[in-house]
C-alpha cells in the first residue's frame, strides 16, 4: 500500500469512528483507513510511515485535536489534517487553521455527507506540499512529538524512559532528569502508592488511575495513569509501558462541576422547604383574610355603600388571585421535587388526556386539534400531560376570530425528538418570545385572559428537567408554534448528579 494513501481515523468513540473509517472506505477505495484510539496506538500507528491524512476527533480523553495536530505536522508536515468533531466552535476552528489545519467537519447528518470530500480535497491541496521532515520520522521523534507523555518502567517503578511530555507533567527539567527516578512514589496519596505497588509486583495492569502527584517543582498535579507489563524477553526482568496525561484543568472543572451540583440539590431542597412554607405558612392568613372580608360583607351589609361593597369585592378578588398565584408557584416548585421516574411514554395517549382535561375549553372554543407523528420515549407521563395541557389550553385560551385550529406533531432527530405545538390565534410579539417563559411574565392583563402568568415558566421546567429545550416562534396575529426538544434516551431529571472513578 502507497503510504501516501494510509489515513488515520482517530477518535474514543468507537460507534462514530467505525462509522467515519466506513465512509472513508466506500468513497475512497484506493486508501488504507485505519482506526486508532489511545495515545499508545496513535503514536504506533504514526511511526509506521508517512500518512495521506489523519482525521481527528477535537476532544479525546488522552489529548485535544490541536495536540494531535501539532504532533502530526511536526513529523510530517504535509500530512493532511481534518477535525471530525461534534463540538468546539468558531475559535478552535481558526486557532486550528492558523496552525496549519486542512479541514473542519461538524459531526451530524451533513457531516457525514460530506466527510469524505472534504478529506479527499484536503489530501489534494496536501498533495503538492510533501517534503521529508527535517527531524525524520522515527518512533522517538513520534513519541517526543505526543502531547500525552509515554513511560518505560521497571515492575517497581523505577524509570527507564520518558517522553518529554512526561517531564513536563511531573515538573522536572528534561526527560533525562527522570532516569532512574520512581515514578510512583510522586503519588500524593499513600493508600494509592499502595494500590499500584501491588498491581505492579502482580503483573496486572494499571487503568485509568487518577491522581494527585507531588511534581518535582514543589506544584501539585492531577495525573491520569495507564499502564501495562510487556512480557520480558529471553527470561530477563519484566517491565512496564504507560501513558500519563496532566488532568488538572479537567480536575478543575469537575470540582467546579461537582459544587454547581451541589449547590442545585441544596437549591432543591431550599425549594422544597419554601413550597412547604407557601402551602402552610403563607396560605392560612390569606384564608383568614378572605373568611373575614366575607364576614363583614356580610355582616355589615347594611351599613356599607356602594363604594364600601365594591372595596370588598375588590378584596375578595385579590385573596383569590393570590391563593390561584401560590398554587402555581406550588406546581412550578414540584416540578422537581415531586417528579416521577421515567418511562415509556406514548404520546399520542399523552396528548388524549390532555385533551380530556380540556374538553369543556375545547368544546366552548369549536376548536380542532391534530396531531401526527407522535413517538414513544420515556418521560414522566403525568408531567408530559400538564406540558401539553398548558400549550394547548394557550392555544385556546389566546384565539383570534376564527376557531383555535391546533396542530401537534414530532420530527426525529439524530439524538432527540423535537415536538411542535402549532395554533392560529393572536400571535406575539417578537421581541417578546423569550420574555413569556418567566415567572409571572403576561402580555394581556388580568381582566383581559385570566391567569397568572406562570404556564409557560412551568412548561419550560419540564421540558429542562427532561434534559430539553423550548422556544416559540410567532408572528402577532398569525399565531405561534411552540417548539421543545426531548432526547431519544433517559438522562438522569435535572439536578441529579452523577459520577464514576478510576481503577488502580
Amino acid at each position: 500500500m502507497d503510504p501516501l494513501k494510509r489515513i488515520l481515523v482517530v477518535d474514543d468513540n468507537p460507534e462514530e469512528r467505525a462509522l467515519a473509517a466506513l465512509l472513508l472506505r466506500r468513497q475512497l477505495a484506493d486508501a488504507e483507513v485505519v482506526e486508532v484510539t489511545g495515545a499508545a496506538a496513535f503514536a504506533a500507528a504514526l511511526a509506521q510511515g508517512r500518512l495521506a491524512a489523519v482525521v481527528t476527533e477535537a476532544a479525546l480523553p488522552w489529548s485535544d485535536g490541536l495536540g494531535v495536530l501539532d504532533a502530526v505536522k511536526q513529523v510530517f508536515p504535509a500530512c493532511a489534517v481534518v477535525f471530525l468533531t461534534s463540538g468546539g466552535g468558531e475559535q478552535l476552528a481558526g486557532d486550528a487553521m492558523r496552525r496549519g489545519l486542512d479541514g473542519y467537519v461538524v459531526k451530524g447528518p451533513r457531516g457525514w455527507v460530506v466527510l469524505a470530500g472534504a478529506v479527499e480535497d484536503a489530501m489534494g491541496r496536501a498533495a503538492g506540499r510533501w517534503a521529508p521532515s527535517s527531524r525524520g520520522s522515527g518512533y522517538r521523534t513520534v513519541l517526543d512529538a505526543l502531547p500525552v507523555g509515554i513511560f518505560t518502567t521497571t515492575a517497581a517503578g523505577v524509570v527507564l524512559d520518558a517522553t518529554p511530555a512526561v517531564a513536563r507533567a511531573l515538573g522536572a527539567s528534561d526527560r533525562t532528569a527522570l532516569a532512574g527516578a520512581d515514578l510512583f512514589e510522586l503519588l500524593d496519596d499513600e493508600d494509592r502508592r499502595r494500590q499500584v505497588r501491588e498491581r505492579l509486583a502482580s503483573g496486572q495492569a494499571v487503568r485509568d488511575l487518577d491522581a494527585r502527584v507531588r511534581r518535582r517543582d514543589g506544584d501539585v498535579a492531577w495525573l491520569r495513569i495507564n499502564a501495562w507489563p510487556v512480557p520480558a524477553e529471553g527470561g530477563g526482568e519484566g517491565r512496564y509501558e504507560g501513558t500519563l496525561e496532566d488532568i488538572s484543568g479537567y480536575k478543575r472543572v469537575e470540582k467546579e462541576l461537582s459544587e454547581r451540583a451541589a449547590a442545585l440539590v441544596q437549591s432543591n431542597a431550599e425549594l422544597q422547604q419554601f413550597a412547604y412554607v407557601i402551602s402552610h405558612d403563607l396560605q392560612e392568613p390569606l384564608h383568614l383574610i378572605e373568611r373575614y372580608t366575607r364576614m363583614v360583607s356580610e355582616r355589615y351589609a347594611d351599613e356599607l355603600d356602594d363604594e364600601g361593597q365594591r372595596f370588598m369585592e375588590h378584596v375578595l378578588s385579590s385573596a383569590e388571585r393570590m391563593q390561584t398565584m401560590i398554587d402555581d408557584v406550588l406546581e412550578y416548585a414540584r416540578v422537581d421535587t415531586r417528579g416521577r421516574e421515567f418511562e415509556e411514554v406514548a404520546f399520542e395517549d399523552v396528548v388524549d388526556e390532555a385533551l380530556k382535561n380540556l374538553k369543556a375549553a375545547v368544546e366552548d372554543t369549536e376548536a380542532s386539534v391534530t396531531r401526527h407523528g407522535l413517538p414513544t420515549l420515556p418521560a414522566d407521563g403525568a408531567q408530559m400531560v400538564q406540558l401539553f395541557q398548558n400549550l394547548i389550553g394557550n392555544a385556546l385560551k389566546f384565539h383570534g376570530e376564527e376557531p383555535p385550529a391546533v396542530q401537534v406533531s414530532a420530527v426525529e432527530g439524530e439524538t432527540e425528538w423535537v415536538f411542535a405545538v402549532m395554533d392560529n390565534g393572536i400571535g406575539i410579539e417578537a421581541e417578546q418570545l423569550e420574555r413569556i417563559f418567566g415567572m409571572f411574565q403576561r402580555l394581556h392583563s388580568a381582566e383581559e385572559v385570566p391567569g397568572t402568568g406562570i404556564g409557560l415558566a412551568i412548561c419550560k421546567r419540564i421540558v429542562e428537567r427532561h434534559g430539553g429545550q423550548i422556544w416559540a416562534t410567532s408572528e402577532s396575529g398569525k399565531g405561534s408554534t411552540f417548539y421543545f426538544t426531548l432526547p431519544k434516551a433517559a438522562t438522569a431529571p435535572a439536578g441529579e448528579p452523577g459520577g464514576g472513578t478510576g481503577e488502580a
